[in-house]
Protein backbone atom coordinates (compact mmCIF):
# COMPACT_ATOMS: atom_id res chain seq x y z
CA UNK A 1 0.00 0.00 0.00
CA UNK A 2 0.87 3.46 -1.00
CA UNK A 3 2.25 6.08 1.82
CA UNK A 4 0.36 9.48 1.77
CA UNK A 5 3.50 11.18 0.84
CA UNK A 6 4.44 9.03 -1.91
CA UNK A 7 0.90 9.98 -3.59
CA UNK A 8 1.82 13.51 -4.35
CA UNK A 9 1.68 17.15 -2.69
CA UNK A 10 -0.37 18.31 0.26
CA UNK A 11 -1.89 21.28 0.12
CA UNK A 12 0.09 23.22 2.04
CA UNK A 13 2.98 21.79 -0.20
CA UNK A 14 1.53 23.46 -3.38
CA UNK A 15 0.23 26.49 -1.32
CA UNK A 16 4.32 26.72 -0.92
CA UNK A 17 5.70 26.09 -3.96
CA UNK A 18 3.46 28.62 -5.74
CA UNK A 19 4.28 31.26 -3.13
CA UNK A 20 8.05 30.84 -4.01
CA UNK A 21 7.53 30.50 -7.30
CA UNK A 22 6.05 33.97 -7.42
CA UNK A 23 8.52 35.51 -4.94
CA UNK A 24 11.49 34.59 -7.48
CA UNK A 25 9.26 35.65 -10.33
CA UNK A 26 8.82 38.92 -8.78
CA UNK A 27 12.21 39.30 -8.51
CA UNK A 28 13.34 38.51 -11.11
CA UNK A 29 11.32 40.62 -13.08
CA UNK A 30 12.60 43.50 -10.94
CA UNK A 31 16.24 42.79 -11.43
CA UNK A 32 15.63 42.56 -15.28
CA UNK A 33 13.30 45.76 -14.92
CA UNK A 34 16.12 47.75 -12.50
CA UNK A 35 18.82 46.56 -15.27
CA UNK A 36 16.62 48.07 -17.86
CA UNK A 37 15.75 51.38 -16.31
CA UNK A 38 19.60 51.74 -15.43
CA UNK A 39 20.57 51.02 -19.27
CA UNK A 40 17.70 53.59 -20.49
CA UNK A 41 18.96 56.49 -17.76
CA UNK A 42 22.65 55.60 -19.37
CA UNK A 43 21.37 56.13 -22.32
CA UNK A 44 19.75 59.52 -21.99
CA UNK A 45 22.65 60.59 -20.80
CA UNK A 46 25.16 60.14 -22.58
CA UNK A 47 23.22 61.33 -25.00
CA UNK A 48 22.25 64.52 -23.10
CA UNK A 49 25.99 64.72 -22.69
CA UNK A 50 26.65 64.34 -26.13
CA UNK A 51 23.98 67.22 -27.44
CA UNK A 52 25.73 69.35 -24.58
CA UNK A 53 29.31 69.03 -26.08
CA UNK A 54 28.08 69.31 -29.72
CA UNK A 55 26.34 72.72 -28.72
CA UNK A 56 28.97 74.48 -26.59
CA UNK A 57 32.05 72.79 -29.83
CA UNK A 58 28.84 74.37 -32.75
CA UNK A 59 28.66 78.02 -30.68
CA UNK A 60 32.50 78.41 -29.72
CA UNK A 61 33.55 77.23 -33.35
CA UNK A 62 31.09 79.85 -35.51
CA UNK A 63 32.25 82.80 -33.43
CA UNK A 64 35.68 82.45 -34.25
CA UNK A 65 34.69 83.74 -37.29
CA UNK A 66 32.13 86.28 -36.24
CA UNK A 67 33.43 89.91 -37.65
CA UNK A 68 34.60 91.87 -34.66
CA UNK A 69 32.18 93.96 -32.52
CA UNK A 70 28.89 92.36 -34.70
CA UNK A 71 27.78 90.37 -31.09
CA UNK A 72 24.78 91.28 -29.90
CA UNK A 73 22.91 90.17 -26.88
CA UNK A 74 18.89 90.05 -27.15
CA UNK A 75 15.53 88.67 -25.79
CA UNK A 76 17.20 89.32 -22.51
CA UNK A 77 19.88 87.28 -22.95
CA UNK A 78 18.28 84.07 -24.34
CA UNK A 79 19.42 84.90 -27.73
CA UNK A 80 22.67 85.65 -29.55
CA UNK A 81 23.49 87.26 -32.75
CA UNK A 82 26.84 87.95 -34.61
CA UNK A 83 27.92 88.32 -38.93
CA UNK A 84 29.79 85.63 -39.63
CA UNK A 85 32.86 86.51 -42.07
CA UNK A 86 32.69 85.71 -45.87
CA UNK A 87 35.45 87.42 -46.76
CA UNK A 88 38.36 89.48 -45.11
CA UNK A 89 41.93 90.93 -45.85
CA UNK A 90 44.04 94.09 -45.76
CA UNK A 91 42.84 97.43 -47.93
CA UNK A 92 45.50 99.18 -49.67
CA UNK A 93 43.71 102.18 -50.40
CA UNK A 94 45.48 105.14 -49.80
CA UNK A 95 41.73 107.08 -48.73
CA UNK A 96 38.68 106.31 -47.50
CA UNK A 97 37.10 109.35 -48.93
CA UNK A 98 34.59 109.02 -51.92
CA UNK A 99 35.24 105.73 -53.39
CA UNK A 100 33.90 103.15 -55.09
CA UNK A 101 36.41 100.42 -54.61
CA UNK A 102 38.26 98.39 -52.30
CA UNK A 103 40.95 97.09 -53.46
CA UNK A 104 42.77 94.60 -50.67
CA UNK A 105 44.07 91.21 -50.25
CA UNK A 106 42.02 88.76 -49.10
CA UNK A 107 43.12 86.14 -46.06
CA UNK A 108 41.13 83.19 -47.95
CA UNK A 109 43.11 81.31 -50.69
CA UNK A 110 40.11 80.49 -52.85
CA UNK A 111 38.81 83.37 -55.36
CA UNK A 112 35.85 85.09 -53.59
CA UNK A 113 32.59 85.17 -55.19
CA UNK A 114 30.34 87.87 -55.35
CA UNK A 115 26.55 86.97 -53.69
CA UNK A 116 23.52 89.54 -53.33
CA UNK A 117 23.64 91.17 -50.39
CA UNK A 118 26.97 91.49 -49.69
CA UNK A 119 28.16 94.23 -47.11
CA UNK A 120 31.89 95.66 -46.46
CA UNK A 121 32.71 97.14 -43.30
CA UNK A 122 35.98 98.78 -42.20
CA UNK A 123 36.24 98.91 -38.36
CA UNK A 124 32.95 98.39 -36.81
CA UNK A 125 32.75 99.54 -33.32
CA UNK A 126 28.53 99.37 -32.61
CA UNK A 127 25.77 97.78 -33.63
CA UNK A 128 24.85 100.83 -36.16
CA UNK A 129 28.31 100.50 -37.83
CA UNK A 130 26.60 97.44 -39.49
CA UNK A 131 24.03 99.06 -41.68
CA UNK A 132 24.51 98.91 -45.26
CA UNK A 133 23.74 103.00 -45.14
CA UNK A 134 26.15 103.92 -42.32
CA UNK A 135 29.55 105.26 -42.59
CA UNK A 136 31.48 102.40 -41.52
CA UNK A 137 29.62 99.79 -44.29
CA UNK A 138 28.61 99.38 -47.86
CA UNK A 139 27.17 97.37 -49.74
CA UNK A 140 29.14 95.16 -52.86
CA UNK A 141 27.78 95.04 -56.02
CA UNK A 142 30.53 93.24 -57.61
CA UNK A 143 34.02 91.41 -57.10
CA UNK A 144 37.48 91.68 -59.89
CA UNK A 145 40.68 90.59 -59.69
CA UNK A 146 43.19 93.07 -58.72
CA UNK A 147 46.10 93.23 -60.83
CA UNK A 148 48.72 91.21 -58.41
CA UNK A 149 48.39 87.92 -56.73
CA UNK A 150 45.34 87.34 -54.08
CA UNK A 151 44.51 90.94 -54.75
CA UNK A 152 40.47 91.34 -55.11
CA UNK A 153 38.38 94.89 -55.86
CA UNK A 154 35.15 95.17 -54.29
CA UNK A 155 32.92 97.43 -55.80
CA UNK A 156 30.48 99.54 -54.06
CA UNK A 157 27.45 100.52 -54.47
CA UNK A 158 27.94 103.79 -55.57
CA UNK A 159 30.63 106.65 -54.01
CA UNK A 160 31.20 106.33 -50.24
CA UNK A 161 33.10 107.85 -47.38
CA UNK A 162 33.93 105.69 -44.51
CA UNK A 163 33.73 107.47 -41.42
CA UNK A 164 37.06 106.03 -39.80
CA UNK A 165 40.17 103.75 -41.14
CA UNK A 166 41.12 100.48 -39.45
CA UNK A 167 44.72 100.98 -37.88
CA UNK A 168 45.58 97.05 -39.36
CA UNK A 169 44.08 98.55 -42.71
CA UNK A 170 41.25 95.30 -42.34
CA UNK A 171 37.99 95.11 -44.00
CA UNK A 172 34.91 92.31 -43.67
CA UNK A 173 32.29 91.18 -45.92
CA UNK A 174 29.38 89.14 -44.72
CA UNK A 175 26.50 88.24 -45.96
CA UNK A 176 24.44 87.84 -43.74
CA UNK A 177 23.59 87.15 -39.78
CA UNK A 178 23.79 83.91 -37.36
CA UNK A 179 21.11 83.81 -34.19
CA UNK A 180 21.34 81.31 -31.73
CA UNK A 181 18.23 80.97 -29.30
CA UNK A 182 17.24 79.14 -25.99
CA UNK A 183 13.34 79.02 -26.67
CA UNK A 184 10.85 76.22 -25.50
CA UNK A 185 13.43 74.13 -23.59
CA UNK A 186 15.64 74.23 -27.26
CA UNK A 187 18.55 75.85 -28.30
CA UNK A 188 17.78 76.61 -32.03
CA UNK A 189 20.13 78.31 -35.22
CA UNK A 190 18.79 80.17 -37.72
CA UNK A 191 20.16 82.54 -40.46
CA UNK A 192 19.08 85.88 -41.28
CA UNK A 193 20.03 87.76 -44.40
CA UNK A 194 20.84 91.60 -44.52
CA UNK A 195 17.20 91.95 -45.64
CA UNK A 196 16.15 90.73 -42.46
CA UNK A 197 14.41 87.65 -43.97
CA UNK A 198 14.77 84.31 -41.23
CA UNK A 199 15.37 81.40 -42.33
CA UNK A 200 13.70 78.05 -40.36
CA UNK A 201 15.38 77.77 -37.22
CA UNK A 202 17.28 74.36 -36.87
CA UNK A 203 17.45 72.45 -33.91
CA UNK A 204 20.73 71.36 -31.85
CA UNK A 205 19.67 70.76 -28.68
CA UNK A 206 16.58 69.55 -26.25
CA UNK A 207 15.83 69.58 -22.61
CA UNK A 208 16.94 72.90 -21.68
CA UNK A 209 16.06 74.56 -18.49
CA UNK A 210 15.13 77.78 -20.51
CA UNK A 211 15.09 79.71 -16.87
CA UNK A 212 18.69 78.68 -16.16
CA UNK A 213 20.23 79.20 -19.60
CA UNK A 214 21.15 82.54 -20.86
CA UNK A 215 24.30 83.84 -22.73
CA UNK A 216 26.55 86.89 -21.70
CA UNK A 217 28.53 89.44 -23.58
CA UNK A 218 31.15 91.82 -21.93
CA UNK A 219 32.85 93.88 -24.52
CA UNK A 220 33.93 97.14 -22.11
CA UNK A 221 37.14 95.87 -21.19
CA UNK A 222 38.37 94.33 -23.90
CA UNK A 223 40.25 96.28 -26.92
CA UNK A 224 40.48 93.72 -29.49
CA UNK A 225 37.34 91.65 -29.35
CA UNK A 226 34.14 90.46 -27.62
CA UNK A 227 34.03 87.82 -24.43
CA UNK A 228 31.32 85.61 -24.67
CA UNK A 229 30.01 83.12 -22.18
CA UNK A 230 27.00 81.31 -21.85
CA UNK A 231 25.60 78.53 -19.35
CA UNK A 232 23.49 75.81 -21.04
CA UNK A 233 21.36 74.07 -18.32
CA UNK A 234 20.12 70.55 -19.21
CA UNK A 235 17.26 68.89 -17.12
CA UNK A 236 15.91 65.04 -17.90
CA UNK A 237 14.25 62.40 -15.94
CA UNK A 238 15.03 64.46 -12.74
CA UNK A 239 18.67 64.86 -13.49
CA UNK A 240 20.45 68.27 -13.84
CA UNK A 241 23.95 69.00 -15.88
CA UNK A 242 25.12 72.37 -16.05
CA UNK A 243 27.92 73.60 -18.89
CA UNK A 244 29.39 77.20 -18.95
CA UNK A 245 31.64 77.92 -21.41
CA UNK A 246 32.99 81.05 -22.62
CA UNK A 247 34.98 82.58 -25.92
CA UNK A 248 37.20 85.68 -26.59
CA UNK A 249 36.42 87.01 -30.26
CA UNK A 250 39.94 87.96 -31.59
CA UNK A 251 39.45 88.94 -34.62
CA UNK A 252 40.35 93.08 -35.12
CA UNK A 253 38.81 95.84 -36.23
Amino acid sequence: MLSRRSQGFTLIELIMVIVVMAILTIGIGRFVSLGTESYLQTRDREQLQSQARFAVERISRELRDAVPNSLEITSDGQCLAFKPIQYNGDYVNPSLTNIDVITGFITQTIAPQFQSEMILVINPHKAQDFDGVSDQAAKVKAINKGTESNQWQFELDGQHRFGSGSLAQRFYVYTHSVKFCIESNSLTRMTINNSGIESQPILLAQYIDTNLSAFELDNAALARGALVAWQLTFTRNGETSRYNHTVQVMNAP
